[in-house]
C-alpha cells in the first residue's frame, strides 16, 4: 500500500534542501545555478520536441522516436530512446497511453535541478497546476523504497501531464514527466476486446 506523508513536511524539506544546495545566496549559488538551468532546459526541450507533439497513436510516436537522428535506443531498456548531453542520459519512452521523458537526477554526486526549478519552468512554459501535489512511496532501481512528489498539470496542448520527482535516493530513481495522450484509443481498444468476448460467448 502506498503511504501518504504530510505534504507540508515534504515541501519544507524540499525547500530547505534546495536552499542548502543553492548556497542561500552564496557566490557558489550562481555558479551552480547555470548548469542546473542547462540540464533543466535540455530535459524540457526533449519533452517539448517529442512528448508535447500530437500523434495519432502510440505506434506513430514509436515511429517518430525510431527515426529521430538525435536519439538512439537505450542499451538496457526496451523501447526507450535516449540522447546523451554532457554525459547525462535524457530519455523518451512511448507508452500505451502517452509519452514519458525521464532523467536520473543525480549524476557524479551532483543534483541536476530541484523540484522548485522544474515546477517554476513548467508554469512559465504555460502548464497549469491541477490541485495540490501528493506524496507517495515508490521503488528505486535498487529495489529499495523511497518517497516521491507527484504533481499534475494541464499542458499548453490540453493534455494531463504528471511529474514524479524523488525526494531522496536521486541516483536510484528516474524523475519522469508523463504526457497522457492515447487514453481514448486505449479505452476503445478495451471496449472492442470486451465486445469480441461477448460475441464469442465468453
Amino acid at each position: 500500500m502506498k503511504k501518504a506523508l504530510p505534504i507540508v513536511v515534504l515541501f519544507t524539506a524540499a525547500v530547505l534542501t534546495t536552499m542548502f544546495l543553492n548556497g542561500c545566496g552564496d557566490k557558489t549559488a550562481a555558479v551552480e545555478k547555470a548548469p542546473a538551468q542547462k540540464h533543466l532546459s535540455s530535459f524540457l526541450s526533449l519533452h517539448n520536441q517529442f512528448c508535447e507533439k500530437k500523434y495519432n497513436s502510440s505506434d506513430s510516436l514509436k515511429s517518430e522516436l525510431a527515426k529521430a537522428p538525435a536519439l538512439s535506443r537505450a542499451k538496457d531498456f526496451e523501447g526507450v530512446y535516449e540522447v546523451l548531453i554532457s554525459d547525462i542520459s535524457f530519455a523518451v519512452s512511448p507508452e500505451e497511453d502517452g509519452c514519458t521523458t525521464d532523467v536520473m537526477l543525480q549524476s557524479k554526486g551532483q543534483q541536476l535541478f530541484s523540484f522548485e526549478d522544474i515546477n517554476k519552468a513548467l508554469l512559465a512554459n504555460g502548464y497549469i497546476e491541477t490541485g495540490e501535489p501528493v506524496s507517495r512511496k515508490d521503488i528505486g532501481t535498487d529495489q529499495s523504497e523511497l518517497t516521491i512528489i507527484e504533481k499534475k498539470y494541464i499542458s499548453p496542448n490540453g493534455e494531463l501531464t504528471t511529474l514524479d520527482f524523488p525526494l531522496e535516493k536521486m541516483d536510484k530513481y528516474y524523475m519522469t514527466l508523463f504526457a497522457e495522450k492515447f487514453t481514448e484509443a486505449k479505452q476503445e481498444s478495451k471496449e472492442q476486446v470486451i465486445k469480441s468476448l461477448r460475441m464469442a460467448g465468453l
